[in-house]
């Protein structure tokens, strides 16, 4: 866990709430741990799941999924990359900010 991981620092980044219906928009295709990119084939795109809890990291930040059981309870694995993901009030990233700034020039 973080030292960033509250519930005030998540609310104010606009992270979705434990039990809010989030959808599954875009997959990635790299990350540090690679069970976040393999897990990825248990989810479909364009998909609603509901949030059973979300990690904000300094790094990246993930999300477990109500839907999913967990396969490997050392570990509480599966668990996504967040941004992976759409939900109501969803603010972007900071990669999708960089991304824009580019394209703006």
């Amino acid at each position: 866990m973080s030292i960033h991981d509250t519930i005030e620092r998540k609310k104010e980044m606009g992270f979705p709430e434990d039990g809010q219906k989030i959808i599954f928009n875009e997959p990635i295709k790299i990350h540090w741990f690679k069970n976040v990119v393999e897990d990825q084939t248990l989810l479909e795109v364009g998909k609603e799941y509901t949030v059973r809890k979300t990690q904000l990291n300094s790094s990246s930040s993930f999300v477990w999924l109500e839907e999913l059981e967990t396969y490997d309870a050392e570990r509480d694995l599966p668990f996504f990359n967040l941004w992976s993901f759409k939900w109501a009030g969803r603010p972007k990233s900071w990669l999708e900010e960089q991304r824009d700034k580019h394209l703006e020039k």
